[in-house]
């Protein structure tokens, strides 16, 4: 993982395809795991967000793996 550049409004990161499987990962667990009363509360986002951030790194993951030989 290495930030690639950082303001005060955005920071871009490339990830590593594992690194980015992980973050995936760990967000389907914390759906999974985090009452949806109390999901905000811990984690600072809404399920439904939270559920397209985790479509969307899934299909970054599906864009990398296109582009294996």
């Amino acid at each position: 993982m290495e930030a690639t550049n950082i303001t005060k409004d955005r920071i871009t990161v490339a990830f590593s395809p594992e690194e980015l499987a992980f973050l995936s990962n760990a967000i389907n667990e914390a759906l999974e795991a985090v009452e949806e009363w109390d999901f905000q509360t811990r984690t600072a986002e809404t399920r439904k967000r939270a559920m397209e951030i985790r479509a969307q790194l899934g299909e970054f993951l599906d864009e990398s793996k296109r582009l294996l030989p």
